[in-house]
């Protein structure tokens, strides 16, 4: 078949009330046919076209910054060290009139009460199958289709809650839907950000614009899960595959919007037949699930047994109804895309009505006269799976060569019940800005609405309008595409846009933190305080280089500095750090391979924050991730001049030292103090009480044997003491104590048991114990255990005396080795402490009363 036509735009075949052979070219969201602009779109574009392309450009800019800031992104790749792909908005947005969107409010929600009844009927009596009206194949054959919900009442008796569909543009510009999205609403939070976002770098776009607002989004979606338990305070969390799912971020705004724990799998516990979350403070029963996890891998003892990402138990609780999940189990048959040639069928057998919003000319080829059908001429159509976003031809926008439609044929033929085929050109063709240029793209929505407690559908006026990129010719995001904000326009009866208020019958949702929420924070604590306290020595080192020392007295304190550098994590890794030379500062700075160098420590800090973002602010995550972009854009060249890197790494040190009590300052004012807060200051706390003990260690022996080339061992001392304390930002806070020289044994007490210096042993652990106080429940074992062993070893070093240790002597004089003996052991107990709040709190124990057993009722009715 010659196929020499320069673009499919110009001819497609559409089926329903167009499909009388006519030709038709995509539909043109913001022009018209004859090239003029809409009128619904020409304030807005007269107002971006006068903008000079250098400013559009900088607006680009400034959009994405926002969204990285805001912790947005959406990414498939698994290897971006410096975090995922900032989310992409266009800076136009996408417009809906009343009427457009009174026809899609009235069709999505007519559409998800038949596909509700659809799904409660082929779990239970199966009359659309027994009638003929629906053949059997693409619904008990469907992958999705799941047997173990077969006759289990679903919460509240609804299969679907939150739902989402895409909808596209005819080439006639009549709104059609394209794909189901009913049992995974997906993009919902992207829909939010778009609109925060974009308020933020063009706010006069919305001056003159009346247009409905989406601010109770959240609010909205968690009543309707409250409603769901009979509890009036009921524990609501969202079950999320974990930081490897491309819209963790997604997952993670809307637990914060909602107020309610992300949470893994490995997060939950099946005990008597009921979930509960593993927090700091012990079990919390859960009553209501959100999953944005795939049937196949809730529960390993129910389906897939090498799922990593469920709970094992949980399909026996969904079938003993002691949680309520959303959306139910087996409602995925409803988005299999061999179901959308029966839709009309579907809501014509259940509600007896015709659709109010036409499904897009779609053949299942498995069906034997569409398959026939469609691949006479493949060409014209875009093939896809009944599942996921991925596009075996087609669907973007130009005519595949006869290479690419005889691969597909070559897929297609051996299982073609497989797949379905749309025409190609229903994509409408949309206005974006890209680098200050105008250019063409294709697009199409995602549009989202829940059910309400009086059995209705909810449609949010908003939608996740998106659009084909320079990277990506789909709109789809998983395939590269980006967005647009999606305004909705009030008609004269809506000139009131007040959003709906919300009645509660319970109070305030209880906050819990989990172990695994805890345990993040505490480690973005020590990294962050191991980051600040590496760049704060380097910066004293490089100002210690500059001053006016001579020679010998160089050589007193330069041995001092590779001993006090913070322990490894990995002891055990064969490395020769230094900080002696202004290249191993550079490389303990900047190098990616340097163990604990200050960039990797860095990018430890922001993965452990990037995993929690629901439990951070804006605010708070805006100043790491600015942290780790300079990094980024600071890389560590090892042919670069020496200087050059010197330069660099002390720009950077200087940039730790100022971003890292930005963040903890940002943080205790934007940010509650919950459990999840309180961990991060006690790993930060346990952190430089670590470091302190290290280096007060470090410096004991090489003081106890003073050099024998110096005339003067008073002024060798000085010079070792001052060096040190100004490495631990600690020298001003001696003189503001002793107001003396710096001697050895004020110096230990200092920083081992003064009450007030903000870097002692004594103050950092008794600011633990504090924390801990606040963030579990006083009656666990682990609270009482670790709160006790931390308050002995805080005794135990307030009690040392250093003076008695040494025996009366003065310690350059002569080594004294019970002096050295306790200062060792006491570094070992303050080391030991990590793995006592671990164990306590951080490993998911389980802490139980003696007579409660760990029990899983019925088990064989759950398989």
């Amino acid at each position: 078949m010659e196929m020499d036509t320069p673009s499919l735009r110009a001819v497609v075949r559409v089926e329903g009330d167009i499909n009388k052979g006519e030709l038709f070219s995509p539909w043109h969201e913001t022009l018209t046919q004859d090239g003029s602009v809409r009128d619904v779109y020409r304030p807005l574009l007269e107002r971006l076209d006068g903008i000079p392309a250098r400013e559009l450009r900088a607006l680009d800019n400034r959009l994405e910054a926002t969204m990285r800031e805001m912790g947005v992104t959406f990414d498939i790749s698994r290897e971006r060290p410096w975090g995922k792909r900032p989310w992409y908005c266009d800076l136009l947005p996408q417009i809906f009139t009343p009427t457009e969107w009174n026809e899609v409010e009235k069709g999505l929600s007519q559409r998800i009460k038949a596909f509700e009844l659809f799904l409660q009927d082929i779990y239970g009596e199966r009359e659309i199958l027994r009638s003929g009206n629906l053949p059997v194949q693409p619904v008990l054959g469907s992958s999705s289709y799941q047997r173990t919900a077969k006759g289990v009442r679903p919460p509240a008796g609804a299969f679907l809650h939150l739902c989402g569909a895409a909808v596209c543009r005819l080439p006639s510009g009549k709104l059609a839907l394209k794909h189901h999205y009913f049992s995974n609403a997906s993009g919902i939070s992207y829909m939010m950000q778009n609109r925060r976002a974009l308020t933020r770098v063009i706010p006069q776009s919305f001056q003159d614009v009346s247009m409905s607002s989406i601010v109770d989004t959240s609010t909205h979606i968690l009543e309707s899960l409250r409603s769901l338990s009979e509890e009036t305070d009921p524990t609501v969390v969202l079950l999320s595959p974990g930081t490897g799912s491309a819209v963790y971020s997604e997952h993670s705004f809307l637990a914060r919007r909602m107020g309610i724990p992300l949470v893994q799998g490995g997060d939950l516990l099946v005990l008597n037949d009921a979930v509960y979350l593993k927090t700091v403070s012990g079990l919390q029963r859960v009553e209501v699930i959100y999953s944005r996890i795939s049937d196949l891998w809730l529960d390993p003892l129910a389906f897939r047994r090498d799922s990593l990402l469920g709970v094992p138990g949980l399909v026996h609780c969904i079938r003993r109804g002691s949680v309520a999940f959303v959306n139910f189990i087996g409602s995925q048959v409803a988005d299999d895309r061999a179901l959308l040639p029966f839709a009309s069928t579907i809501i014509s057998y259940y509600l007896g009505e015709r659709p109010y919003l036409p499904t897009v000319p779609t053949y299942w080829l498995g069906d034997i006269d569409q398959r026939e059908l469609v691949m006479s001429e493949l060409w014209r159509y875009t093939i896809r799976p009944l599942y996921g976003e991925r596009i075996v031809l087609g669907g973007d926008g130009r005519i595949p060569t006869e290479e690419e439609v005889r691969i597909a044929q070559a897929e297609i033929m051996p299982n073609a019940s497989q797949y379905v085929a749309q025409p190609q050109d229903i994509d409408a063709q949309t206005t974006c800005y890209q680098d200050g240029i105008k250019t063409t793209r294709q697009q199409d929505h995602i549009i989202f609405g829940n059910r309400t407690a009086e059995t209705q559908y909810h449609i949010f006026p908003g939608a996740l309008t998106r659009v084909s990129t320079d990277e990506s010719p789909y709109p789809a995001n998983e395939l590269g595409g980006g967005s647009k904000d999606t305004w909705v326009l009030l008609g004269n009866e809506d000139d009131d846009a007040t959003p709906r208020a919300i009645q509660k019958d319970g109070g305030l949702p209880s906050q819990y933190v989990s172990s695994r929420v805890a345990e993040a924070f505490y480690w973005l604590g020590r990294y962050l305080e191991r980051a600040n306290n590496l760049a704060s020595m380097i910066g004293v080192i490089e100002v210690l280089e500059l001053e006016e020392l001579n020679p010998m007295e160089r050589t007193l304190y330069k041995p001092v500095w590779n001993r006090i550098l913070p322990p490894l994590e990995n002891p055990g890794s064969v490395t020769r750090r230094t900080i002696s030379s202004p290249a191993g500062r550079c490389r303990l700075t900047l190098d990616l391979e340097e163990p604990d160098s200050v960039v990797r420590t860095i990018l430890r800090a922001a993965a452990n924050a990037e995993s929690i973002l629901e439990c951070l602010s804006v605010e708070a995550w805006s100043v790491l991730d600015g942290l780790r972009g300079r990094f980024q854009q600071a890389r560590y060249r090892r042919k670069a001049p020496e200087a050059a890197m010197a330069a660099l790494a002390r720009k950077q040190c200087a940039a730790v030292i100022s971003a890292i009590p930005e963040f903890f300052g940002t943080a205790e004012s934007t940010m509650i103090s919950d459990g999840g807060w309180t961990f991060c200051l006690i790993g930060q706390h346990l952190e430089r009480a670590i470091i302190t003990a290290n280096a007060l260690n470090s410096i004991v022996r090489p003081m106890a044997t003073p050099s024998a080339d110096l005339e003067d061992c008073d002024h060798e001392v000085e010079i070792r003491l001052s060096a040190f304390l100004r490495l631990l930002s600690s020298r001003d806070v001696y003189r503001r104590v002793y107001q003396m020289r710096i001697e050895p044994m004020p110096m230990l007490d200092l920083l081992w048991k003064n009450p007030v210096a903000p870097r002692s042993v004594a103050r950092c652990l008794s600011v633990c114990s504090e924390h801990l106080r606040k963030a579990s429940a006083e009656s666990s074992p682990a609270f009482q255990l670790t709160l006790s062993m931390i308050e002995q070893l805080t005794h135990k070093v307030r009690q040392s005396d250093w003076e008695s240790l040494a025996g009366g002597d003065d310690l350059p004089t002569g080594r004294n080795n019970a002096l050295l003996r306790h200062s060792k052991n006491l570094l070992e107990e303050v080391l030991d402490m990590h793995d006592l709040i671990s164990d306590g709190f951080l490993n998911h124990q389980i802490h139980m009363e003696s007579e409660a057993q760990p029990t899983l009722f019925g088990l064989e009715n759950a398989l």
